[in-house]
């Protein structure tokens, strides 16, 4: 497995402020809908980026690509019961829409790494905040459950599998630029939380 601990980004990918505030009981839950109503709009271009990672998938690597589809289906399917408010996008979620974007065009050895480093950053960041006892269970559960860890170790093994032919380098670019977009996410979190603190 790839130890993504000496890249530069991820020792603040799992120390969030954000995360720990939601621990301490100190974010709204005005402030917290925000923050899912903007993860919605990524799983929708979570969406887009899965299908066309499945399309160019190796034979043996479908089954693990089409699994991550479905449970970013399960995803949206969950946070459309939530109720959300409707809210439009903001220009953090917008660049990291874009990236999505941008990595349909790579190939597939650059989709199945950068697929795997957002799934493993999230979780860690979740693992790593500890049980969040303020929030009811199936939101601090819902991400960490064994379905999550599992998911990510078997991307992990894709991504290990396909990234012997990358240039260190190139591996090295795309993992940071994969990083920093899921620490301009937690610091959006963390704008909605300060913003509605000072309202």
């Amino acid at each position: 497995m790839i130890d993504l601990r000496g890249f530069r980004g991820w020792a603040e990918i799992v120390d969030q402020p954000f995360l720990r505030l939601l621990r301490q009981g100190r974010v709204s839950n005005r402030a917290f809908q925000h923050w899912l109503t903007q993860e919605r709009y990524l799983y929708e271009g979570m969406l887009g980026f899965q299908t066309a990672l499945l399309r160019r998938a190796r034979p043996q690597h479908r089954l693990i690509v089409a699994q991550a589809l479905v449970i970013t289906v399960e995803e949206l399917d969950w946070m459309d019961s939530l109720n959300l408010p409707a809210r439009p996008i903001h220009p953090m979620r917008l660049e990291y829409l874009d990236f999505l974007e941008t990595l349909e065009h790579q190939s597939y050895e650059i989709g199945t790494l950068a697929h795997w480093v957002r799934q493993k950053a999230f979780f860690d960041a979740w693992q790593a905040a500890g049980s969040l006892e303020e929030l009811p269970g199936e939101f601090s559960e819902h991400w960490l459950a064994p379905e999550a860890q599992a998911l990510t170790h078997d991307l992990g093994s894709l991504a290990l599998e396909v990234t012997d032919t990358l240039p260190h380098h190139e591996l090295d670019e795309w993992v940071a630029q994969v990083l920093a977009q899921e620490q301009t996410s937690w610091e959006m979190a963390l704008e909605f939380t300060c913003s509605n603190e000072s309202s």
